[in-house]
């Protein structure tokens, strides 16, 4: 509709769309979206509805949009309460304890303007709108509220009979809006008593709609580049397997002695890595385990530590050796700990 259209409506106190008392659906079914006391709830095209006040009665924060200063002024004289008032670009913003309403045009309003919210509650928006605005209005709710929850009241009737709003809207429309961002669920389907305007026949529908999984979309951010500085390595480890092939060629070790070693350093490394693969099963520690056991700097200690024993052993140092292994394992061991304290 109009700006104007509505502007009519407030200045010749034509409001018929307002309660007089908090609406039925509102105080039977918002429970339903689990919201804790104090969560802040976003209501679109709000007037100076009494929900406003149930809400806050029930210790939740609100924030509105008006498009009618008129609706505004009204809301805030029935709380009895004397708005803040505060211009922001091309809006108003009327605020006190707990509530902010924003005046103007609702597509006007952008996500840091409104600030976070955890709920919507969509009683006079949606079905207020005719057809053709209603894609850019839901594109435009959802981006500015995160896709936050919501509780929405829809009708059902045969627009022939009765011009909106509010406007009808088939259960069919709604989904084609809302199903690829929420998983919606009917909480109630009710006949307006005494028929819409007293007009026609016609449904009242209340929707709970919550954040769905999400499907994996592709996004180029999320590829991680190729992890780059594993030749850092690989490099030395290729040298020395190199040299060891010189060695054994330049000293004629026995083939057979050269074999079994190459096969026991395989069953070794095939071992490492089935406990790693074990290890990384346990929940939140596992991984990090994983992590810190695979790091390049601990197997060069590692490393360092057998060709040192090696070399001592040759010399009659066996006893020290124990000594100085038992007190690098403690090391590797105390790092490991500390990393892993550190993670979680």
């Amino acid at each position: 509709m109009e700006p104007d259209f509505w502007h009519q409506r407030w200045e010749k106190n034509e409001l018929g769309f307002h309660n007089s008392e908090a609406n039925p659906h509102l105080v039977k079914h918002f429970e339903a979206l689990s919201l804790k006391e104090g969560s802040r709830v976003f209501l679109p095209l709000c007037g100076k509805t009494l929900d406003i006040a149930w809400l806050l009665s029930k210790g939740y924060r609100v924030a509105g949009a008006e498009l009618s200063e008129i609706a505004v002024t009204q809301l805030f004289e029935d709380l009895g309460v004397l708005p803040n008032k505060i211009a922001l670009g091309e809006l108003g913003h009327y605020s006190a304890e707990n509530i902010d309403i924003f005046i103007g045009d609702i597509f006007q309003l952008s996500k840091d303007i409104l600030g976070a919210v955890d709920a919507i509650y969509d009683r006079a928006a949606f079905v207020a709108l005719p057809k053709e605005m209603r894609n850019r209005y839901t594109a435009h709710l959802m981006a500015i509220t995160n896709s936050a929850p919501q509780l929405l009241v829809s009708f059902e009737y045969d627009q022939k009979l009765v011009g909106g709003p509010p406007f009808a809207i088939s259960n069919k429309e709604l989904h084609q809006h809302y199903q690829d961002a929420y998983d919606m669920t009917l909480l109630a389907s009710e006949e307006v008593v005494g028929g819409l305007k007293g007009k026609c026949e016609a449904v009242e529908n209340v929707w709970l709609l919550k954040q769905a999984p999400q499907a994996h979309v592709f996004d180029e951010k999320m590829i991680k580049p190729p992890q780059r500085g594993r030749w850092k390595v690989m490099v030395p480890v290729l040298i020395l397997l190199i040299i060891g092939g010189w060695l054994v060629s330049r000293y004629n070790f026995d083939a057979k002695v050269a074999a079994g070693g190459a096969l026991l350093v395989g069953v070794y490394t095939g071992l490492v890595t089935w406990i790693l693969g074990i290890i990384a099963l346990v929940p939140i520690i596992g991984p990090i385990l994983v992590k810190v056991l695979t790091l390049s700097f601990i197997w060069l200690l590692n490393a360092v530590g057998y060709m040192v024993s090696y070399v001592a052993i040759k010399r009659g140092y066996s006893k020290d050796v124990l000594t100085y292994r038992g007190l690098t394992i403690a090391l590797i061991v105390g790092m490991v700990i500390g990393y892993v304290l550190g993670s979680i």
